[in-house]
Formats: structure tokens, C-alpha cells, sequence
């Protein structure tokens, strides 16, 4: 019997092994409806869960100011920024994915108030609000008379907005105008039809992640899968205040 223990104790880990779950990826970032919602879920979470879920990851979401979700990943405490615009200085410590979404920033002032808009430098002298710790606040640093006031999510900036302590901000016009369909009067704001800017929207991994480059190419191969075979606009058809007015991705 004891020279059996060996064999019995390999056949029960072969048994078990296959019942051990892998480990589950953890993402974070702020609030951004409707692409990350109070829930823990929201557009961007369906997204990159449906990508990784073609290769048998989970990926699960936890909410927390961006500037925090971000020092997490840089701390090793989480392994995706799941909703992250490229710049220079992120790409000395992320990986970043094929884009899966695209972004259109634009201009909201108060209805009430005559705003003309017509780019960046008509906003001198203006106090505008922008998210705390977004890559789009390098948009005014060529414009040093634009005083930016930053808040953490962006209801906190129309709230800024409609009690007139801001004179406008800036923002993606589908958060904004979600934020606005659900939780304000409509007509309390103009929102310009000017784009700003229009970025890509990745996932981000830091570089020293140990699995870095795997992820990010499982996603990009899921991402790719989900959009050949539908799941991808069946996703977006489940919020179309965005769908009806998106630029389209392309399988890479």
C-alpha cells in the first residue's frame, strides 16, 4: 500500500487540476457612464469581458477614482485599466490593445448663457471643467488663459455647470449626454456639435504585468471574434443613445 501512495496521491492532483479556476483578471476605474456604470459593469466591461472570455478568461470590475485605479496598476494590485486613451508618457509604462471604441470630446456650456464655441482658444478666460486624471486635460496646455477646474466624474462637472461656477466643460459627448438623458434636464445645457478631439479607447496593461504581452494579445485575438461573428454590435445595440452614432471598429 505505501508504494501505492505515490501513484494515488498523482491521480487525485491530475483529478483536481482541471477543476482549479484560473486566477481572475481585475480591472479598475472610475465611474464613466454609460461605459463604466455604479455597477461594476457598463459598455467598456462588456466589451473586454466578451474578448477575454473567448480564450476562457474572467475578467472582473472594480470602481475607484481614476487616479487610484491607476496607481493600483502601477502597484501590481490590479491587472487592467480597462477604458485607457494613449498618450507619450503612459506608453513608457503600459501595453496598450487594438482600439475598441472611439471617443468624440466636445464642448457643453449652459443653455442659458451665450456661449460662443468655436475650438480650444475661444475658451480664453473661461473657467472649464474637465475629469480629474484624464489624458484630455493636455489639450489646454497650449492655452494658459483657460483656467481647467477638475472634478472626478462627470456629473459632478454639469452639476458644476448648471449652478454657473464653471463656464463649460469638456467632455465625451456620449458620457455626457447619458449622464445628462439620466440624471439632469436636457435643457439645462448646449452641448456644441464641434469634436474637440476623437482618440481611441484600448485596454492598458502595465509593462512589468507578468502576463502583459499574453494579454494583450488574447484580447486583441477576442476582440477580433467578437466582432466577425456579432457579438460585438449586439453588445453596442444595448445602448443606443451610442450605436446609432458610433464610429464603427474594424477587425484587425
Amino acid at each position: 500500500m505505501r508504494k501505492l501512495m505515490p501513484v494515488i496521491l498523482l491521480y487525485c492532483l491530475m483529478v483536481t487540476l482541471p477543476l482549479v479556476a484560473k486566477p481572475m483578471l481585475l480591472g479598475s476605474h472610475s465611474v464613466w457612464p454609460p461605459y463604466i456604470q455604479n455597477d461594476d459593469r457598463g459598455l467598456s466591461y462588456d466589451i473586454v469581458a466578451a474578448a477575454f472570455a473567448r480564450s476562457g478568461e474572467t475578467f472582473a470590475l472594480q470602481t475607484a477614482p481614476f487616479s487610484r485605479a491607476m496607481r493600483l496598476a502601477y502597484n501590481g494590485h490590479i491587472d487592467i485599466i480597462p477604458a485607457l486613451w494613449f498618450t507619450q508618457t503612459r506608453a513608457e509604462h503600459f501595453l496598450f490593445s487594438q482600439p475598441y471604441l472611439y471617443n468624440e470630446l466636445i464642448f457643453i456650456s449652459q443653455a442659458t448663457q451665450s456661449v460662443s464655441f468655436s475650438g480650444l482658444a475661444s475658451l480664453t478666460g473661461k473657467n472649464v471643467c474637465m475629469i480629474r486624471g484624464f489624458a484630455y486635460q493636455n489639450l489646454l496646455s497650449g492655452h494658459p488663459k483657460v483656467k481647467v477646474i477638475t472634478q472626478l466624474h462627470v456629473s459632478e462637472c454639469l452639476r458644476q455647470l448648471a449652478r454657473g461656477r464653471v463656464d463649460g466643460m469638456i467632455a465625451d459627448k456620449f458620457a455626457a449626454a447619458y449622464t445628462i438623458t439620466h440624471h439632469f434636464q436636457a435643457q439645462t445645457f448646449t452641448l456644441h456639435p464641434q469634436v474637440v478631439a476623437s482618440w481611441p479607447l484600448h485596454i492598458g496593461i502595465v509593462k512589468n504585468h507578468p502576463r502583459a504581452q499574453q494579454l494583450i494579445q488574447l484580447f486583441n485575438q477576442g476582440l477580433a471574434e467578437i466582432i466577425e461573428d456579432g457579438t460585438y454590435n449586439h453588445l453596442l445595440s444595448q445602448y443606443p443613445m451610442i450605436s446609432s452614432d458610433l464610429r464603427p471598429i474594424q477587425s484587425q
